[in-house]
């Protein structure tokens, strides 16, 4: 169930890809094999006690949203889309996934 969550979570509008990373810093599930949001795990750790971090870079925007679990959901998300849709859809899926994890 914990995939198709992440897989509902692309529109492709508004948010390109998703993955779930556990604690150790491992995929769990993606929907995307060119997407390798494990390589932002050192930044990951610098969030602190934030729930959500938002990385822009030159090619798109990664919204990535820290789990009680300490897992994390993150999503790939194209420039000039409306991040404020991609954070809320980050959101409910957080809420829905933690009965699985």
């Amino acid at each position: 169930m914990s995939n198709k969550i992440i897989e509902d979570l692309v529109d492709r509008e508004c948010i390109l890809s998703a993955a779930l990373i556990d604690g150790d810093g491992f995929t769990v599930e993606r929907t995307s094999i060119d997407f390798k949001p494990t390589i932002l795990a050192e930044i990951f750790s610098l969030a602190n006690d934030n729930k959500m971090l938002t990385v822009v870079a030159e090619h798109c925007t990664v919204i990535a949203s820290r789990l009680p679990t300490e897992h994390w959901i993150v999503v790939q998300c194209p420039n000039g889309s409306n991040l404020g849709k991609a954070r809320m859809k980050l959101t409910k899926a957080s809420a829905a996934i933690l009965p699985f994890l």
